[in-house]
């Protein structure tokens, strides 16, 4: 066996991780999840539905979302089968049973916060 082979079996120690946390469930990799989530949370959902909701909580497959009002809520409520289902396609199947709303934002970090956001990035690639 060549250098080169026994180096192409192995990855980083980085990629090792990521790829432990997001396939295996339980708390620490549920958290890492959720901050994935939402780093990605435009992405997932679109600008607009963004611009007015955010992750704020999530264990064992239940998912709680800030809405910024009722008017809000109430629509999200109406989409939360489409949301769910764009959440589990983009992590695993089963990662949000189900989801719930909420206009306390304690929990939530300040989305315009770019040095926040920049560590959470640095962190999560």
């Amino acid at each position: 066996m060549s250098q080169n082979d026994f180096k192409s079996k192995f990855q980083t120690g980085a990629e090792v991780l990521q790829k432990l946390l997001e396939s295996q469930a339980g708390p620490v990799s549920d958290q890492y999840l959720r901050w994935k989530l939402w780093l990605n949370w435009k992405d997932i959902v679109g600008p607009t539905v963004s611009a007015h909701s955010e992750p704020v909580s999530y264990r064992n497959g239940l998912l709680w979302l800030w809405v910024e009002n009722s008017v809000w809520m109430q629509q999200m409520g109406f989409m939360a089968e489409s949301i769910k289902d764009a959440i589990n396609k983009k992590f695993r199947p089963g990662f949000v049973r189900e989801i719930r709303f909420t206009q306390d934002r304690r929990q939530v970090p300040n989305a315009e916060n770019e040095v926040f956001r920049d560590q959470v990035k640095k962190f999560l690639k």
